[in-house]
C-alpha cells in the first residue's frame, strides 16, 4: 500500500515538473500584459512597506529567536510529564514560521520581480499547495 502511493506521488511529482517546465520554456506568456486601461500593473513606485525596514526585520527576528530558545529552554528544562506537550509546541512553532517565511517569501519575490499582486498571491498558494502535498507524503510515508 505505501509503494503503491509513493509511487503514485513520484509519478504525479515528474507530471508537475514536465508541466511547470514546458510552460517556463513557452515564448510569450511571461511578457503577457492584459490590455484594460487604467489598471496599473507591476509595483508601485512609493509603496513603503513593514517588510523594507530593516529595524523592523531585526526586532521581528530577534522575538522569534527568543521565542525559539525560550521554548527549546523549557523543553529541556520542564518537567518530564510536560516534555512531550512542549515538545510538539515547538515542532508546531519551528513549522508554522518556516512555512510563514517560505510563502512570505516567494510574495515578496514575486512582488519585487514586478508581478502583480495577485500572480504574487498566486504564487504564494502553489507553494502553500506544494507543502500540504510534502505533508500528506510525509504522512502516509510515516
Amino acid at each position: 500500500m505505501a509503494a503503491t502511493a509513493l509511487a503514485s506521488t513520484a509519478l504525479m511529482g515528474v507530471l508537475v515538473v514536465g508541466v511547470v517546465s514546458w510552460l517556463a520554456w513557452r515564448q510569450g506568456w511571461y511578457h503577457y500584459a492584459p490590455s484594460v486601461t487604467g489598471l496599473a500593473v507591476g509595483p508601485r513606485e512609493a509603496d513603503t512597506r513593514l517588510s523594507e525596514d530593516p529595524r523592523a526585520l531585526a526586532v521581528t527576528f530577534a522575538v522569534l529567536l527568543v521565542g525559539a530558545v525560550g521554548g527549546v529552554v523549557a523543553y529541556i528544562a520542564g518537567p518530564v510529564d510536560q516534555q512531550p506537550m512542549v515538545g510538539t509546541a515547538v515542532a508546531l512553532a519551528t513549522g508554522g514560521v518556516l512555512a510563514g517565511y517560505l510563502l512570505f517569501g516567494v510574495y515578496s519575490a514575486a512582488l519585487s520581480r514586478g508581478h502583480p499582486r495577485s500572480l504574487a498571491v498566486a504564487e504564494s498558494a502553489t507553494v502553500a499547495g506544494a507543502l500540504f502535498l510534502v505533508a500528506v507524503t510525509a504522512q502516509l510515508v510515516g
